[in-house]
């Protein structure tokens, strides 16, 4: 008889078979399924007064339904056979279906039971007479499994068992969908937990990774580190020698001796997980024993690697630049294809360690051409601000009326390198100054700010206007695709005459300082800056200074701090100068900056132009003609009376429109597009020049011509009567020129 004695029948659960039944549904919050089940057959157990009692799940194979043991209770597990299971007789067809319970007082005389063994029981078997069994049904009426009990005596099970077992049944599907639910939930909380921790170990190797500036240093802190983080036997990375076709690294100390000099250079076209890797830019994973498959590797010891990955380490263009290979004692760590959780995090790894060797080889190779040059580099970080000063101009050049000054003040302490620059190019009388700022902190911004530099100055020594010369290097910058932007700000101005052309590309308007007058900004139209859209155009603001005028280029870290608005900055600016007007171009660049009232958060470049003023006052004219012969009567006569007015007659009139004949044919017959002709005089009138600007960049050449040719002679003819010509690019098309000394 069971703990609790049988039931009398037409009694009620007691209170303490009640609080019993309560206790089922708060046991599954910490236990699993497992646990759960056992409580549950061990309360019914001792509720029905059974001998014993068993908790059977359901399921099914070939032959059909099935009832398998999964707890026992008042009894060992050899009284249940588990090879045998419950099949779907009569006896249990109700439990199978879900239905009522099935209470019998005496198997022996119940003949739904079978007959195999004696009393219908399978050999082994527990004696059983008295018979209970209910089923165990979710909510959602899905059968379970079922909960039998039994007794050596019949007629042990009445009313009373009946209900308690229905009791418990109820309870243990309550009980079962809660620690399925705590266990799916488990999952969950584990899946997140492993989650978190393969975002703390990409996090730790990305910041080994950041650290490392050198090539030599990431071969030699990273493979102990990620055998450390990611609990590998070892690790080994290879970097590709593609001069000698192989790749080549330091292999694991945890292999044998032996086996570290054949892995120490592998050749492309040898076999090998890591050759793999990279001549299929794809992650190869071998399991147990996969490593008899490569013949160079076969004989080797591999007694403890149970799994072992090679992953292609490539750069954001996807060349290779070596592989990285981990080992494992355990079989099956990683997925076939890398689609798991730790393949993907394997993934991720070698991406950032590819990102690291990219940067790490732009370093070394400055570091190996400073060397060359007997520059002394004590630290990597120094590395970097030296790099952006060996970018900025050395000198500047000498102007005539222009006195110029620069500074250029880094970050505070802590702040990665910028990508600030300031030019000034020369060319005859004008003079470009240029100032630009790339966004970002980093060795890539230095290096894209040196690009973009060399690629302003080009463009302006080839005679482009500032807003053409900020559209084909925003063209540019959009073209080589390093997501990254630049703001710019280009201001030419004629020494002669203090004629200013400016253009900008996101940058701060110039500001100007001018006589006696307060300090105000250039009115400029702003563009986008550099590498937004490779489209975008800008537009030129035209103004000019008349006497002694300063004017300050800057980038925004002169004005901008994390702590005060733009504006704020912008009056500090304005009042230091205002305040040094009096001073030379270097003492009042000093005072500006000193004036600053905010600790700086990003680099500062200031470039300070000081003009003496304009020599001389320029007349200029400019008449636009057709695109047919008619130009060339059209410009004689705009000639003529333009120089009539500035009282130029005889000889140098008659040279004046022969040029502006030959100059102007020459543009209509080979663009056939229209033209225009500008004629300007400086104040002085020793100098006459004639210009004619059209669309084609094809550039005139002088060539030979027949005695009885018809033309062939016109740039000859100009040749022959200026003091000096020549072509400059202008925008999309060029100007054509020529100079008449008076």
């Amino acid at each position: 008889m069971g703990a609790m004695g049988a039931m009398s029948e037409g009694e009620g659960l007691r209170p303490a078979e009640l609080l019993q039944l309560a206790a089922l549904s708060g046991e599954p919050s910490g236990g699993d399924l497992a646990t759960v089940l056992q409580s549950v057959t061990d309360v019914g157990t001792r509720l029905t007064g059974a001998q014993y009692g068993a908790f059977f799940y359901s399921g099914e194979d070939e032959q059909g339904q099935r009832l398998d043991v999964y707890a026992l209770s008042g009894e060992p597990p050899a009284s249940f056979p588990r090879e045998v299971p419950v099949r779907h007789t009569a006896l249990f067809a109700p439990t199978f279906a879900g239905q009522a319970e099935v209470r019998v007082d005496d198997l022996l005389t119940d003949p739904r039971y079978g007959s195999r063994g004696p009393g219908g029981l399978p050999p082994h078997h527990v004696p059983v007479r008295s018979y209970l069994a209910v089923p165990v049904v979710t909510p959602d009426e899905r059968v379970l499994g079922a909960l039998l009990f039994g007794h050596r005596e019949p007629g042990r099970f009445g009313e009373r068992a009946g209900l308690a077992a229905r009791a418990v049944a109820a309870h243990a599907a309550a009980a079962a969908e809660n620690a399925r639910l705590y266990g799916a939930m488990r999952r969950a909380r584990e899946e997140a937990e492993r989650s978190a921790e393969r975002l703390a170990l990409l996090q730790g190797i990305t910041s080994l990774l950041s650290t490392a500036s050198s090539t030599a240093e990431i071969a030699a802190r990273v493979p102990a580190a990620l055998t450390r983080t990611l609990g590998s036997v070892g690790c080994s990375l290879y970097l590709l020698d593609a001069a000698a076709g192989a790749l080549v690294g330091v292999p694991s100390p945890t292999l044998p001796a032996a086996s570290r000099a054949v892995l120490a250079h592998l050749p492309l076209d040898r076999p090998t997980p890591p050759t793999e890797a990279v001549r299929t830019r794809h992650g190869v994973v071998v399991p147990r024993g996969g490593l008899a498959a490569y013949p160079s590797l076969a004989a080797l010891d591999w007694s403890d690697t149970g799994t072992l990955v090679a992953l292609p380490v490539l750069d954001r263009l996807r060349a290779p630049l070596g592989a990285l290979v981990l080992r494992w004692r355990e079989d099956e760590v990683v997925a076939p294809g890398l689609g798991d959780a730790v393949g993907q995090l394997l993934l991720a790894v070698a991406e950032q360690l590819g990102q690291a060797l990219e940067r790490s080889r732009l370093f070394d190779a400055e570091h190996e051409a400073r060397a060359q040059l007997g520059a002394s580099v004590t630290a990597l970080t120094d590395l970097a601000r030296t790099l952006q000063s060996g970018l900025l101009p050395q000198r500047l050049p000498t102007l005539e009326r222009v006195a110029t000054a620069v500074r250029y003040q880094p970050a505070v302490a802590g702040a990665e390198v910028g990508g600030d620059w300031y030019d000034v190019i020369a060319h005859g009388d004008t003079a470009t100054f240029v100032i630009g700022d790339v966004q970002g902190h980093s060795t890539t911004a230095a290096g894209l700010m040196g690009q973009l530099r060399t690629a302003v100055r080009a463009y302006v020594t080839e005679g482009h206007d500032p807003a053409t010369a900020l559209a084909r290097t925003n063209a540019l910058l959009v073209q080589m695709d390093v997501e990254l932007f630049a703001t710019c700000c280009l201001l030419q101005l004629d020494q002669a005459t203090g004629e200013v052309v400016v253009a900008t590309a996101g940058h701060p308007a110039p500001l100007l300082l001018a006589g006696d007058g307060p300090v105000g900004e250039l009115d400029v139209v702003p563009g986008l800056p550099l590498g937004i859209d490779e489209d975008g155009t800008y537009a030129l603001t035209t103004a000019r200074l008349d006497g002694r005028s300063r004017v300050l280029l800057y980038t925004d870290g002169v004005v901008e701090s994390s702590t005060a608005d733009i504006e704020t900055g912008l009056a500090a600016v304005r009042g230091a100068a205002s305040e040094g007007r009096g001073l030379d171009a270097e003492a009042l660049a000093d005072r500006v900056l000193a004036g600053i009232p905010h600790r700086l958060a990003d680099d500062a470049a200031l470039l300070l132009l000081d003009y003496a003023g304009p020599l001389r006052r320029r007349a200029e004219v400019a008449v636009e003609l057709p695109a047919d012969l008619r130009a060339v009567s059209e410009a004689r006569r705009a000639t003529a009376g333009t120089l009539g007015q500035w009282g130029i007659d005889g000889d140098l009139l008659d040279s004046a429109l022969l040029v502006v004949s030959e100059l102007v044919t020459n543009a209509v017959l080979h663009t056939g597009e229209p033209c225009r002709l500008v004629l300007a005089r400086e104040q002085d009138g020793r100098v006459l020049r004639i210009e004619v600007h059209d669309d084609s960049t094809r550039h005139p050449s002088p060539r030979e011509a027949s005695d009885d040719a018809l033309g062939g002679r016109g740039l000859a003819i100009v040749e022959a009567l200026a003091q000096d010509w020549g072509v400059s690019p202008q925008g999309e098309g060029k100007a054509v020129w020529a100079d008449l000394r008076t």
